[in-house]
């Protein structure tokens, strides 16, 4: 028997030991946070007027995208900048739906805009962007997802932004109508996110330019090589290339690019595992900006909390599911010592309660955490200038997105380590 306890003994303090610096990393990345979001500069970038309208190209890769690429041309066609200095490359990657029959009336309804259709077959969202740079003439150019629509003064709000070492420009990305209860937990997502990005955006650690229009400087991608080809995450891998190169990735809150999302879980599901599965590979392809001081907070902090943040997804979610199933298992032999006789059980029952033995040190560590991340949120729509009551009552939204959306990421990082350890390939 005392084996058997020092052995228990032993198994919590080894948990102990994984949770708390875990806590305690978690809990200095929210002060740094915080200190970032107090600091000087408001990260916001002021808004100037675009004096000169350079050549703009707009490449849309379309894959089966017959239900949103006539809006997303839409959008564009109605962008507030001369036509002539505007071209709109859309590359049909291989779609087996109406989308390039769609593409093609549409430029015969608008022959007054400058319009292209480039047709090859289905070889991925690289390539098919790579095909479009190379027949791009702007001197600046966007990716716009055929599954997206940008706002009318987006170029004359980005454009004035490149200064000298600027690359890359990103706009606010919003969710499109979210009017169901998992599109609303993606809203709440998605300004988080842009709330982080704009706390990155103020120690030039941005990480992601996403495909909803953001805005390059040709030369310079084309100088490094066009969009890697093999990734399934292009936007994360070449905004990663454009640090290592040590040019400038702004972000702006000033116009708005919004979305459609999934709106099944299963949809969701697939999507994070590419996202998260991508940003997982080009992490570890460029390891060698983790922790360099060269590359500054991006990659001192950005690069590997990149790399944790699914680690500790996992064991954080493990360590919950091995406390409760060992509080399940002294029950079950509770039980089984008295025969499993619940009447008698429930007649003898008496509550008891010593406030003394809560692990005060854990829960001192779980509110504060938990304080910060409900400040974060509630801070993040003031950031992005929206209101948690925008799209009608949201408490169950807001639950799902609290209690059930983390546990869902959980699997999904489950999934990657499952596809990490078998060495799958991807495929999308």
């Amino acid at each position: 028997m005392k084996k058997q306890k020092s052995g228990c003994s032993m198994e919590i303090d080894l948990l102990d030991a994984v949770l708390i610096p875990m806590y305690f990393i978690l809990l200095f990345l929210a002060i740094f946070w915080l200190l970032v979001l107090f600091s000087g500069e408001d990260g916001k970038q002021k808004r100037t007027t675009l004096r000169r309208y350079p050549f703009f190209s707009v490449l849309v890769p379309a894959y089966n995208e017959q239900d949103g690429i006539v809006e997303t041309l839409r959008s564009l066609i109605q962008l507030d900048y001369p036509r002539q200095k505007l071209e709109i490359v859309v590359i049909n990657d291989g779609s087996t739906d109406r989308t390039p029959h769609l593409v093609e009336e549409f430029i015969k309804e608008h022959l007054e805009h400058n319009l292209v259709l480039l047709n090859q077959k289905n070889k991925g969202k690289g390539k098919a962007l790579n095909t479009g740079l190379a027949r791009a003439r702007g001197e600046f150019f966007a990716c716009l997802d055929a599954d997206s629509a940008v706002r009318s003064d987006a170029l004359k709000v980005m454009l004035p932004l490149f200064e000298k070492d600027v690359a890359a420009v990103c706009p606010l990305l919003k969710v499109k109508s979210p009017n169901s209860i998992i599109l609303k937990v993606q809203w709440y997502e998605y300004v988080i996110n842009m709330f982080y990005k704009w706390l990155n955006a103020k120690v030039n650690s941005i990480h992601v330019t996403p495909g909803p229009f953001s805005v390059y400087r040709t030369k310079v991608i084309r100088a490094l090589g066009g969009y890697d080809e093999h990734t399934i995450t292009e936007d994360l891998e070449i905004a990663i290339r454009l640090q290592k190169h040590n040019y400038r990735i702004l972000q702006t809150f000033d116009t708005t690019v919004e979305t459609d999302s999934p709106n099944t879980w299963k949809e969701l599901f697939w999507q994070r595992v590419r996202w998260y599965k991508g940003s997982l590979d080009n992490t570890i392809r460029y390891k060698s900006l983790i922790f360099n001081k060269k590359y500054g907070d991006f990659g001192m902090l950005r690069m590997p909390t990149i790399l944790t943040a699914g680690v500790f997804a996992l064991v954080l979610t493990g360590a919950v599911f091995h406390a409760l199933g060992k509080q399940a298992l002294i029950f079950f032999f509770m039980l089984k010592d008295i025969n499993f006789d619940l009447v008698t059980l429930l007649k003898n029952f008496s509550f008891y309660f010593n406030p003394l033995n809560l692990p005060f040190f854990k829960l001192a560590i779980a509110f504060t955490l938990l304080a910060i991340s409900i400040f974060v949120m509630i801070y993040s729509f003031r950031v992005i200038g929206e209101k948690i009551s925008h799209y009608g009552r949201t408490w169950v939204s807001l639950f799902t997105y609290l209690a059930v959306y983390s546990l869902f990421l959980t699997t999904v990082w489950l999934y990657i380590s499952y596809l990490f350890v078998k060495k799958k390939r991807d495929i999308w």
